[in-house]
């Protein structure tokens, strides 16, 4: 049968969404909203899971292009074992040489992530072609202790000893910059102090003070504030401690192969195997790389697992901050800016360095999402909800990764998907609990109709949205039970004793209509009416109301051997089949689940002419049953309100002729 578009919407309708007690669902759902939006805001306010938050925003990098100012000479194997296993024991015409080779090709800043701290007599030789260059930055290390003592320069971390190089040599440099790196708790780098502190002296970072002699700038030309660091026209975002957070444009590179920074190894550029040509205009940075058993090296959120050298973060904090552009000289073709999400929109590209989500927004958005799903999961089904939430977090880090690789933008990821995920638990948890009492209290009141099983069914039924409750068309077997002469009876016994006497045969009867899976639809004075196919679905509805029918003969007739009833009793059943229309009759104050139609007319005008202990069934009913019976006589009577005689057969508790199977 074709299912109508109206009554398929619905259906439709019910698989996705739960509408029922709105308000209840929607207060139990914010309740859940607040209790998790607050429990994570709490767990953001206090800094809880760090470790994992962090690993959740590594997941936003992605590499990307450097403009090529950035050249790495690298320590490794291979100049090691060509002048020394420990760089402390190499000839200082080793770098001399190198010096003069990148002076030749043009390298516009020279920059070397190697300590001279033990002297030699040939310092006065590197000093003076250090002196010549006029362009090299070297490096200096704070040790021991850190303290972090608020200063004119703001809350900087501060070493209380720093490792220069031998006097000379550090004469000769055109600037000094620290390389000291603060790993985070998970000992992964992503943050590098712009400055440190010295006796209250700011030291800048060696990739600043490299990018600095770049631009021929100063360390004394660059403002030094709480939260930032700005020269040239850019403004770097810092922490508290001074930290800024370095953009890491690939996974690490590896010597004379390529990746994200060209790599050439020492030894190659040395002895002349390497074209002087490549270091033109670069900023060169001389440090160990790929080098087996050398410290200075720490994951990253680029490294998947493995480690990237110190010299290489100098060179992605270089990048950074080169790629640190004011807003009005980004490639930008058009944006469109939410206020609370930043959210960019851009056919170009747009500056560096990263920045991150204040604290308050990080606390807002959470909450909000709680807030947010904790309004909408109440009305959904579960398996819905669950890709609602899935969906939801899946757009969250779209925008997130948008974002990060536009914007620069750093958002929080776990606390707004944990807030999620324990909203969708919570809410279906508290759902479930009152829906299990909704379900508990309407199988209760079902199972005084039905039998439990049937009870069940129904909740069920309705819940997947099977069950119409508007009225259907269904072809049903419908049961009357009719005492008889119970008028003459009545009159003639106290009114407790016809209490006491229909009490008796209604129990009865209602036990075994529901042994067999029948639906009690009334009581009517002592007229007792069942039906059997709705409003859950059951093949077998004729057959099952016929076993019921001739098994309250039985019952009856034992009662009466018993002396159950004040007097003996004989009653009548009428039962036919046939299309009704079955589902909620009445007003919206007033509603009763019941069948309407011709069939059950039929078979109420049947059981008030059935002889007694006697049960007429009708034609349609005898066919679905027939090779189970044998009836004991066929009838063609006349019913009232009918203008046709009718075939009516009559059964009795010895018509069956075979036992439905078990």
């Amino acid at each position: 049968m074709r299912v109508p578009k109206k009554r398929l919407r619905k259906r439709l309708i019910t698989l996705v969404f739960t509408p029922r007690r709105p308000l209840r669902r929607l207060a139990s759902g914010l309740v859940v909203g607040i209790f998790v939006g607050g429990l994570m805001a709490l767990g953001l306010w206090f800094n809880l899971f760090n470790d994992v938050r962090l690993q959740f925003k590594d997941a936003l990098y992605q590499p990307r292009a450097t403009r090529n100012i950035v050249t790495i000479v690298a320590i490794d194997d291979a100049s090691l074992d060509a002048y020394g296993r420990s760089t402390v024991d190499w000839s200082r015409s080793v770098y001399i040489d190198l010096i003069n080779t990148l002076q030749e090709g043009g390298a516009r800043v020279i920059v070397f992530d190697v300590l001279f701290t033990v002297p030699s007599e040939d310092d006065a030789a590197l000093a003076d072609t250090m002196r010549q260059a006029r362009n090299i930055i070297e490096p200096v290390v704070g040790s021991q202790n850190r303290v972090r003592p608020t200063t004119k320069a703001g809350d900087l971390i501060a070493y209380d000893h720093f490792i220069y190089p031998a006097p000379e040599l550090e004469a000769a440099a055109m600037s000094l910059g620290h390389v000291n790196v603060v790993p985070d708790g998970d000992n992964f780098v992503r943050k590098i102090p712009l400055f440190v502190l010295e006796d209250g002296q700011p030291i800048p970072a060696l990739g600043l003070a490299a990018y600095l002699e770049y631009l021929r700038m100063l360390p004394e030309m660059v403002e030094i504030d709480t939260d930032r660091v700005r020269f040239a026209g850019r403004d770097l975002p810092t922490d508290s401690n001074g930290r800024m957070l370095v953009y890491f444009f690939g996974p690490p590179s590896k010597v004379n192969q390529g990746g994200t920074f060209p790599a050439y190894s020492l030894v190659d550029v040395v002895e002349g195997r390497v074209s002087p040509d490549v270091f033109q205009d670069q900023i060169v940075l001389i440090g160990v790389m790929d080098a087996v058993g050398l410290p200075d090296s720490y994951p990253t959120p680029m490294t998947d697992g493995d480690q990237m050298f110190g010299v290489e973060i100098h060179a992605n904090l270089i990048e950074t901050i080169h790629q640190a552009l004011p807003r009005f000289q980004a490639d930008i073709d058009w944006k469109l800016d939410l206020k609370l999400f930043k959210l960019p929109l851009y056919k170009g590209t747009t500056s560096f360095p990263l920045h991150e989500q204040p604290l308050n927004k990080q606390l807002l958005i959470t909450f909000l999402m709680a807030i947010g799903a904790g309004a909408l999961l109440p009305f959904l089904r579960w398996y819905v909800g669950l890709l609602g939430t899935v969906l939801i977090f899946a757009f969250y880090t779209f925008w997130a990764s948008v974002s990060f690789t536009v914007n620069a933008y750093v958002v929080e990821m776990l606390f707004p998907g944990m807030s999620l995920g324990f909203t969708f638990l919570g809410t279906m948890i508290v759902i479930f609990v009152f829906e299990e009492r909704r379900r508990n209290q309407i199988n209760d009141l079902f199972s005084r109709y039905v039998s439990s099983e049937i009870a069940q069914k129904i909740v069920e039924a309705f819940d997947q949205g099977k069950l119409e409750l508007g009225g259907e068309e269904r072809e049903i077997t419908v049961l009357f039970a009719d005492i008889r002469g119970f008028t003459t009876l009545s009159e003639g016994l106290p009114p407790f004793d016809v209490v006491a006497l229909l009490n008796t045969f209604l129990e009865e009867m209602n036990a075994i209509v529901m042994n067999h899976g029948g639906a009690i639809n009334k009581y009517i004075g002592d007229n007792l009416m069942a039906f059997w196919n709705a409003p859950y679905p059951q093949d077998d509805h004729a057959w099952r109301a016929v076993r019921a029918g001739l098994e309250m003969l039985t019952v009856i007739k034992e009662l009466n051997e018993k002396h159950r009833f004040v007097t003996p009793l004989q009653f009548g059943i009428g039962i036919n089949t046939g299309v009704v229309v079955v589902g909620n009759i009445g007003s919206q104050r007033r509603l009763e689940y019941t069948p309407i139609g011709d069939v059950v007319n039929v078979a109420s005008r049947l059981s008030g002419i059935a002889p007694g202990e006697t049960c007429y069934v009708g034609e349609q009913t005898y066919a679905l049953v027939s090779s189970r019976v044998r009836p004991v006589e066929k009838h063609r009577l006349e019913l009232k309100g009918k203008h046709e005689p009718v075939d009516v057969y009559e059964l009795r508790p010895d018509s069956i002729i075979q036992t439905p199977e078990p």
